[in-house]
């Protein structure tokens, strides 16, 4: 038996929990979430050596970082190992600590260079218990369009659009309200 010590919290992680495989199909998504979202340092790097990724990771850059930072990495890097089976890149991680840890980040990279991961992975790591909502403002619909669908299937993220091609009925939004959504990506003219 491993005690995972967070937020003064004590959480057991008996030998049945500790071998979860992260990718199981026969697990539900949402408990391999909560997992990840609570488990201890040493529980994390277990994971990390039994799914292969270390030599994947950003170790020069890891290695600077506190346990509580190291902790925050390690969860973000199993989760999108889980939902989109690839490994953050240290711009990503970077990006993901500033979000958690209430600071500033500005992200000047290429189309195509994974912007978008970090904002995902935040959301993930975020308690959803907590109700929060996620803001994404975007000048372009076809941007929009992707990262809605990308939210919705790829990262399992209740989002929604909000331009002007979004209905003004209340029906539509008395079920977008329903769907708990969790990110809403709008438009900027």
């Amino acid at each position: 038996m491993t005690g995972c010590d967070l937020s003064r919290r004590t959480h057991q992680v008996g030998p049945s929990r500790q071998s979860m495989a992260v990718e199981t199909m026969d697990v539900d998504p949402e408990e391999q979430l909560s997992f990840l979202r609570t488990c201890c340092l040493d529980t994390l790097k277990e994971q990390l050596a039994s799914f292969d990724l270390n030599a994947q990771l950003p170790t020069q850059f890891l290695d600077t970082l506190n346990e509580k930072d190291k902790t925050i990495c390690y969860r973000a890097t199993l989760l999108c190992h889980m939902v989109c089976k690839q490994v953050p890149r240290e711009m990503q991680l970077r990006t993901v600590l500033a979000d958690v840890n209430g600071k500033d980040c500005l992200v000047s990279a290429g189309t195509g260079s994974g912007k978008t991961l970090p904002i995902a992975l935040k959301i993930l790591l975020d308690d959803p218990t907590r109700n929060r909502i996620s803001l994404t403002v975007s000048p372009l619909k076809r941007l929009q369009t992707t990262q809605e669908n990308d939210f919705n299937t790829r990262y399992r993220i209740p989002t929604v659009v909000i331009n002007e091609d979004t209905p003004r009925d209340d029906a539509w939004w008395t079920v977008s309200y329903a769907l708990s959504t969790r990110s809403l990506t709008i438009a900027v003219s």
